[in-house]
């Protein structure tokens, strides 16, 4: 079983810097633990689940936005047990790494050199992290070195789509995923030009037919519209099934797909995932 457990499901400027819901990213189980786009929040939200962040694998950083790297060297410093151990993987892109045009490098040299690998990935690599086989997917988006991710799970690929506006590429990079999770910024009848909005995204999930879809990453449009009311339009749309995520819901990939809403535990309880 794969499980996916979703640390915040806000995104954009405004949701960050008011925290209209948390921006921590997802959790990731399967033969290792990743942490997909850890902005800020998410060592919260590891703490409000008795997640322990020295039982991190891999940390993977899609693009060089805040809401996406805000937590991710105090994660590598928990991999790591503080730098005292090199351990797990850093993967990123050359923006996140080693800036570039308007980008300055968000993760520190003293950071990067704390991992025991280090892995600079652009559309169409194809890479192991944790135990797994992970895809590097192209998105179109205001860092141009961006990725999504294609996750080769044990239970069977599962797709995440980053920050990026609607574009046939992601349609070839993504079919045959399982459960698809869209970065979901812009609801009906709103655009921002290189970020997802809900007619878009109904869209591409009817074309790629996932047995799930799992919508995330909510700019301040869709939360004050509803998320619900988005991702009911989308289905209804697409004929897939479609769940807006909500703060500290987990998704466990198996035989099926369940949702399971998320509950506080005490801040000193034994770790959730076990080895």
């Amino acid at each position: 079983m794969t499980s996916f457990t979703f640390l915040g499901t806000g995104g954009g400027r405004f949701a960050t810097i008011y925290q209209v819901r948390s921006t921590g990213g997802i959790y990731m189980v399967d033969e290792g633990r990743l942490h997909l786009d850890p902005g800020p929040s998410a060592l919260a939200g590891m703490k409000a689940l008795a997640l322990d962040p020295a039982r991190t694998d891999c940390v993977l950083v899609s693009h060089c936005h805040p809401d996406h790297y805000g937590d991710a060297e105090m994660l590598i410093e928990g991999m790591t047990w503080g730098g005292s151990r090199k351990a797990g993987s850093l993967v990123s892109t050359s923006s996140v790494l080693e800036g570039g045009g308007k980008f300055s490098q968000a993760i520190s040299s003293y950071h990067q050199s704390l991992p025991r690998e280090v892995l600079r990935v652009a559309p169409g690599d194809r890479f192991q992290a944790a135990g797994m086989t992970i895809e590097a997917t192209p998105t179109v988006h205001s860092d141009p070195s961006g990725v999504g991710f294609r996750f080769h799970t044990s239970a069977g690929p599962v797709s995440y789509i980053s920050d990026t506006e609607a574009h046939e590429c992601l349609y070839r990079a993504h079919r045959g995923s399982r459960m698809l999770i869209v970065n979901l910024t812009c609801p009906t009848r709103s655009r921002i030009p290189m970020h997802m909005h809900t007619e878009d995204a109904a869209a591409l999930i009817s074309d790629i037919r996932p047995e799930m879809a799992v919508l995330t990453h909510f700019g301040i449009g869709v939360i004050e519209d509803g998320a619900e009311t988005q991702a009911r339009y989308i289905e209804n749309a697409s004929g897939v099934r479609t769940i807006p995520a909500e703060d500290l819901m987990t998704f466990e990939v198996s035989s099926s797909i369940t949702a399971i809403k998320g509950t506080a535990a005490p801040a000193d309880a034994v770790p959730v995932w076990h080895h």
